[in-house]
Protein backbone atom coordinates (compact mmCIF):
# COMPACT_ATOMS: atom_id res chain seq x y z
CA UNK A 1 0.00 0.00 0.00
CA UNK A 2 2.59 2.25 0.86
CA UNK A 3 4.69 1.75 -2.69
CA UNK A 4 0.77 2.17 -4.28
CA UNK A 5 0.15 6.18 -2.59
CA UNK A 6 3.85 7.10 -3.92
CA UNK A 7 3.78 5.48 -7.09
CA UNK A 8 0.30 7.34 -7.27
CA UNK A 9 2.12 10.62 -6.56
CA UNK A 10 5.16 10.04 -8.84
CA UNK A 11 2.71 9.75 -11.95
CA UNK A 12 0.80 12.56 -11.41
CA UNK A 13 3.87 14.25 -10.36
CA UNK A 14 5.77 13.24 -14.12
CA UNK A 15 2.63 14.03 -15.50
CA UNK A 16 1.93 11.03 -17.52
CA UNK A 17 -1.28 9.33 -15.43
CA UNK A 18 -3.07 10.34 -18.43
CA UNK A 19 -0.75 8.20 -21.12
CA UNK A 20 -1.02 5.70 -19.03
CA UNK A 21 -4.55 6.04 -18.45
CA UNK A 22 -5.02 6.15 -22.36
CA UNK A 23 -4.17 2.19 -22.57
CA UNK A 24 -8.05 1.43 -20.88
CA UNK A 25 -10.23 4.97 -22.18
CA UNK A 26 -12.51 2.93 -23.42
CA UNK A 27 -13.37 1.09 -20.66
CA UNK A 28 -13.72 4.42 -18.38
CA UNK A 29 -15.47 6.30 -20.80
CA UNK A 30 -17.95 3.14 -21.12
CA UNK A 31 -18.36 3.37 -17.33
CA UNK A 32 -18.24 6.90 -17.21
CA UNK A 33 -15.38 7.46 -15.28
CA UNK A 34 -12.76 9.32 -15.06
CA UNK A 35 -9.89 8.49 -17.42
CA UNK A 36 -7.37 8.68 -14.51
CA UNK A 37 -9.09 5.39 -13.25
CA UNK A 38 -7.47 3.42 -16.25
CA UNK A 39 -4.04 4.11 -14.59
CA UNK A 40 -5.64 1.93 -11.24
CA UNK A 41 -6.98 -0.62 -13.33
CA UNK A 42 -3.47 -1.40 -15.14
CA UNK A 43 -1.47 -1.51 -11.40
CA UNK A 44 -4.26 -3.93 -10.52
CA UNK A 45 -2.44 -6.35 -12.85
CA UNK A 46 0.53 -6.16 -10.57
CA UNK A 47 -0.97 -5.29 -7.16
CA UNK A 48 -4.73 -4.97 -6.63
CA UNK A 49 -3.52 -3.75 -3.10
CA UNK A 50 -1.54 -0.65 -4.69
CA UNK A 51 -4.40 -0.13 -7.21
CA UNK A 52 -7.12 0.61 -5.03
CA UNK A 53 -4.71 2.44 -2.68
CA UNK A 54 -4.00 4.87 -5.75
CA UNK A 55 -7.86 5.03 -5.76
CA UNK A 56 -8.02 6.13 -2.67
CA UNK A 57 -5.18 8.18 -3.24
CA UNK A 58 -7.48 9.85 -6.40
CA UNK A 59 -10.36 10.40 -4.22
CA UNK A 60 -8.52 12.24 -1.44
CA UNK A 61 -6.95 14.46 -3.57
CA UNK A 62 -10.72 15.75 -5.25
CA UNK A 63 -9.62 13.97 -8.60
CA UNK A 64 -12.70 11.59 -8.25
CA UNK A 65 -15.79 10.89 -6.28
CA UNK A 66 -16.31 8.34 -3.74
CA UNK A 67 -19.01 6.79 -6.18
CA UNK A 68 -16.22 6.27 -8.79
CA UNK A 69 -13.51 5.22 -6.66
CA UNK A 70 -16.25 2.21 -5.24
CA UNK A 71 -16.89 1.22 -9.15
CA UNK A 72 -13.21 1.58 -9.99
CA UNK A 73 -12.31 -0.37 -7.22
CA UNK A 74 -14.71 -3.68 -8.01
CA UNK A 75 -13.27 -2.70 -11.66
CA UNK A 76 -10.25 -3.42 -10.31
CA UNK A 77 -11.14 -6.71 -9.43
CA UNK A 78 -11.39 -8.47 -12.59
CA UNK A 79 -7.17 -8.20 -13.34
CA UNK A 80 -6.97 -9.94 -9.66
CA UNK A 81 -8.97 -12.53 -11.16
CA UNK A 82 -7.07 -13.28 -14.18
CA UNK A 83 -3.61 -13.00 -12.74
CA UNK A 84 -5.00 -15.89 -10.58
CA UNK A 85 -4.08 -18.10 -13.29
CA UNK A 86 -0.11 -18.21 -12.03
CA UNK A 87 -1.58 -19.73 -9.30
CA UNK A 88 -5.04 -22.05 -10.40
CA UNK A 89 -3.59 -23.48 -13.49
CA UNK A 90 -0.72 -25.02 -12.12
CA UNK A 91 -2.96 -26.99 -9.88
CA UNK A 92 -6.27 -27.94 -11.51
CA UNK A 93 -4.79 -28.28 -15.08
CA UNK A 94 -2.35 -31.27 -13.78
CA UNK A 95 -5.15 -32.47 -11.21
CA UNK A 96 -8.55 -32.08 -13.39
CA UNK A 97 -7.11 -31.98 -16.61
CA UNK A 98 -9.21 -29.98 -19.05
CA UNK A 99 -12.61 -30.65 -15.91
CA UNK A 100 -9.98 -28.24 -14.26
CA UNK A 101 -9.82 -25.46 -17.67
CA UNK A 102 -13.20 -25.03 -17.68
CA UNK A 103 -13.44 -24.23 -14.16
CA UNK A 104 -10.68 -21.69 -14.44
CA UNK A 105 -12.81 -20.18 -17.74
CA UNK A 106 -16.14 -19.68 -15.76
CA UNK A 107 -14.07 -18.27 -12.92
CA UNK A 108 -12.87 -16.15 -15.61
CA UNK A 109 -16.45 -15.49 -17.14
CA UNK A 110 -17.41 -15.01 -13.80
CA UNK A 111 -14.83 -12.01 -13.43
CA UNK A 112 -15.85 -10.59 -16.66
CA UNK A 113 -19.51 -10.58 -15.76
CA UNK A 114 -18.75 -8.76 -12.59
CA UNK A 115 -17.31 -6.33 -14.14
CA UNK A 116 -19.59 -5.96 -16.73
CA UNK A 117 -22.39 -5.42 -14.37
CA UNK A 118 -20.53 -2.48 -12.52
CA UNK A 119 -19.70 -0.45 -15.33
CA UNK A 120 -22.86 -0.64 -16.98
CA UNK A 121 -23.95 0.73 -13.20
CA UNK A 122 -21.31 3.41 -13.71
CA UNK A 123 -22.83 4.04 -17.00
CA UNK A 124 -26.39 4.34 -15.95
CA UNK A 125 -25.57 6.51 -12.44
CA UNK A 126 -22.33 8.55 -13.32
CA UNK A 127 -24.43 11.22 -15.76
CA UNK A 128 -21.47 13.42 -16.11
CA UNK A 129 -18.66 12.64 -17.84
CA UNK A 130 -15.46 13.45 -16.46
CA UNK A 131 -11.82 13.82 -17.72
CA UNK A 132 -8.29 13.89 -16.81
CA UNK A 133 -7.60 16.84 -15.02
CA UNK A 134 -5.31 20.27 -15.64
CA UNK A 135 -2.64 18.74 -13.56
CA UNK A 136 -1.85 16.12 -15.46
CA UNK A 137 -1.69 17.67 -19.20
CA UNK A 138 0.84 16.41 -21.23
CA UNK A 139 2.03 20.20 -22.11
CA UNK A 140 2.50 21.21 -19.02
CA UNK A 141 6.59 21.68 -17.88
CA UNK A 142 8.54 18.53 -17.84
CA UNK A 143 10.04 17.48 -14.56
CA UNK A 144 12.72 15.20 -13.48
CA UNK A 145 12.19 11.85 -12.13
CA UNK A 146 14.65 13.29 -9.18
CA UNK A 147 12.68 16.18 -8.62
CA UNK A 148 9.36 14.00 -9.12
CA UNK A 149 10.76 11.25 -6.12
CA UNK A 150 10.86 13.91 -4.24
CA UNK A 151 7.64 15.69 -4.26
CA UNK A 152 5.32 12.05 -4.35
CA UNK A 153 7.47 11.37 -0.99
CA UNK A 154 5.95 14.81 0.51
CA UNK A 155 2.54 14.51 -1.22
CA UNK A 156 2.71 10.66 0.44
CA UNK A 157 2.75 11.98 3.79
CA UNK A 158 -0.96 13.03 4.44
CA UNK A 159 -2.10 9.98 2.93
CA UNK A 160 0.04 7.46 4.28
CA UNK A 161 -0.65 8.57 8.13
CA UNK A 162 -4.38 8.29 7.19
CA UNK A 163 -4.42 4.94 5.92
CA UNK A 164 -1.40 3.34 7.86
CA UNK A 165 -3.61 4.38 11.15
CA UNK A 166 -6.33 1.96 9.82
CA UNK A 167 -4.50 -0.31 8.56
CA UNK A 168 -2.46 -1.97 11.40
CA UNK A 169 -5.31 -1.87 14.08
CA UNK A 170 -7.57 -3.74 11.75
CA UNK A 171 -4.56 -6.31 11.15
CA UNK A 172 -4.01 -6.64 14.34
CA UNK A 173 -7.93 -7.44 15.15
CA UNK A 174 -8.02 -9.81 12.29
CA UNK A 175 -5.00 -11.29 13.18
CA UNK A 176 -6.05 -11.86 16.25
CA UNK A 177 -9.65 -13.08 15.50
CA UNK A 178 -7.70 -15.94 13.19
CA UNK A 179 -5.51 -16.79 16.44
CA UNK A 180 -9.12 -17.22 18.56
CA UNK A 181 -10.42 -19.76 15.45
CA UNK A 182 -13.32 -17.10 15.24
CA UNK A 183 -12.77 -17.75 11.52
CA UNK A 184 -12.63 -21.70 11.49
CA UNK A 185 -15.99 -21.64 13.84
CA UNK A 186 -17.64 -20.09 10.94
CA UNK A 187 -16.41 -21.90 8.41
CA UNK A 188 -17.26 -25.21 10.13
CA UNK A 189 -21.48 -23.60 10.25
CA UNK A 190 -20.67 -22.51 6.19
CA UNK A 191 -19.44 -26.22 5.43
CA UNK A 192 -23.00 -27.48 7.21
CA UNK A 193 -25.04 -25.53 4.62
CA UNK A 194 -23.60 -28.01 1.52
CA UNK A 195 -26.83 -29.66 2.29
CA UNK A 196 -28.87 -26.97 0.44
CA UNK A 197 -27.00 -27.99 -2.76
CA UNK A 198 -28.23 -30.78 -4.90
CA UNK A 199 -24.79 -32.37 -5.05
CA UNK A 200 -23.88 -36.16 -4.60
CA UNK A 201 -22.48 -37.23 -1.65
CA UNK A 202 -18.87 -37.45 -2.26
CA UNK A 203 -19.10 -34.21 -3.49
CA UNK A 204 -19.76 -32.71 0.08
CA UNK A 205 -15.94 -34.22 0.67
CA UNK A 206 -14.67 -31.73 -1.77
CA UNK A 207 -16.16 -28.61 -0.40
CA UNK A 208 -15.04 -29.30 2.82
CA UNK A 209 -11.30 -29.67 1.54
CA UNK A 210 -12.08 -26.35 0.17
CA UNK A 211 -12.62 -24.69 3.50
CA UNK A 212 -8.95 -25.87 3.90
CA UNK A 213 -7.34 -24.31 0.61
CA UNK A 214 -8.52 -24.26 -3.13
CA UNK A 215 -5.48 -26.73 -3.46
CA UNK A 216 -6.60 -29.55 -0.94
CA UNK A 217 -10.50 -29.14 -2.67
CA UNK A 218 -8.86 -29.71 -6.24
CA UNK A 219 -6.63 -32.65 -5.16
CA UNK A 220 -9.62 -34.44 -3.52
CA UNK A 221 -12.03 -33.65 -6.60
CA UNK A 222 -9.06 -35.66 -8.84
CA UNK A 223 -9.34 -38.53 -6.87
CA UNK A 224 -13.35 -38.57 -6.96
CA UNK A 225 -12.97 -37.68 -10.72
CA UNK A 226 -10.41 -40.65 -11.54
CA UNK A 227 -12.37 -42.67 -9.59
CA UNK A 228 -15.21 -42.30 -11.43
CA UNK A 229 -17.43 -41.12 -8.10
CA UNK A 230 -18.03 -37.79 -9.82
CA UNK A 231 -18.61 -36.52 -13.59
CA UNK A 232 -16.26 -33.76 -14.90
CA UNK A 233 -20.14 -31.73 -14.88
CA UNK A 234 -20.29 -32.46 -10.84
CA UNK A 235 -17.06 -31.41 -10.44
CA UNK A 236 -17.41 -28.35 -11.32
CA UNK A 237 -20.56 -27.65 -10.10
CA UNK A 238 -19.41 -28.54 -6.65
CA UNK A 239 -16.01 -26.39 -6.78
CA UNK A 240 -18.09 -23.86 -7.77
CA UNK A 241 -20.96 -24.44 -4.85
CA UNK A 242 -17.58 -24.66 -2.76
CA UNK A 243 -16.03 -21.24 -3.85
CA UNK A 244 -19.56 -19.77 -2.86
CA UNK A 245 -19.79 -21.21 0.28
CA UNK A 246 -15.84 -20.64 1.51
CA UNK A 247 -16.00 -16.98 0.16
CA UNK A 248 -17.90 -16.32 3.36
CA UNK A 249 -14.70 -16.89 5.69
CA UNK A 250 -12.10 -15.90 2.59
CA UNK A 251 -13.23 -12.72 2.57
CA UNK A 252 -13.27 -11.64 5.87
CA UNK A 253 -10.31 -12.95 6.77
CA UNK A 254 -8.06 -11.46 3.79
CA UNK A 255 -10.09 -8.85 1.50
CA UNK A 256 -12.25 -7.74 4.63
CA UNK A 257 -8.89 -6.64 6.24
CA UNK A 258 -7.39 -5.12 2.45
CA UNK A 259 -10.47 -3.28 1.74
CA UNK A 260 -11.02 -1.68 5.62
CA UNK A 261 -7.26 -0.61 5.47
CA UNK A 262 -7.32 0.83 2.36
CA UNK A 263 -10.74 1.93 2.55
CA UNK A 264 -12.05 2.41 5.53
CA UNK A 265 -13.85 0.15 7.43
CA UNK A 266 -17.25 1.44 6.38
CA UNK A 267 -16.70 1.83 2.84
CA UNK A 268 -14.11 -1.46 2.66
CA UNK A 269 -17.30 -3.07 3.84
CA UNK A 270 -19.60 -1.80 1.71
CA UNK A 271 -17.06 -2.75 -1.54
CA UNK A 272 -16.19 -6.11 -0.37
CA UNK A 273 -20.07 -6.78 0.07
CA UNK A 274 -21.16 -5.67 -3.13
CA UNK A 275 -17.84 -7.89 -4.71
CA UNK A 276 -18.41 -10.58 -3.41
CA UNK A 277 -22.69 -10.16 -3.82
CA UNK A 278 -22.29 -9.59 -7.52
CA UNK A 279 -19.37 -12.25 -7.53
CA UNK A 280 -21.47 -15.35 -6.06
CA UNK A 281 -24.85 -14.60 -8.00
CA UNK A 282 -23.03 -14.70 -10.92
CA UNK A 283 -21.22 -18.23 -9.94
CA UNK A 284 -25.04 -19.44 -8.36
CA UNK A 285 -26.72 -18.43 -11.73
CA UNK A 286 -23.54 -20.92 -13.28
CA UNK A 287 -24.35 -23.50 -10.77
CA UNK A 288 -28.10 -23.30 -11.97
CA UNK A 289 -27.18 -23.74 -15.53
CA UNK A 290 -25.06 -26.45 -15.14
CA UNK A 291 -27.49 -28.49 -13.06
CA UNK A 292 -29.99 -27.72 -15.85
CA UNK A 293 -27.95 -29.00 -18.59
CA UNK A 294 -26.31 -32.14 -16.99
Amino acid sequence: MIPGVILAEYLIAKKITGKIAGWTKPLTQFANLNDICGTSFILAFISPKAANTMLVNYKNRGLISKKEMVIASIMNSFPTVVMHWRYLLPVYIPLLGLTGLAYFLILMAVGFGKTAIIMMYGRLTLHEKRHITECEDEEQEFISSKDALKTALKCSEKPLIKILSITIPVLLIVSLLINLGVFDHIGEGMKSLSFLFPVPAAALAVIAAQFGSFIAGAGVASALLNGGELTAAEVITTLLIGNILTSVTRNIKWYGSSYAAIFGPKTGAAIMIISTLLRNGLMLIAVIILLLIF
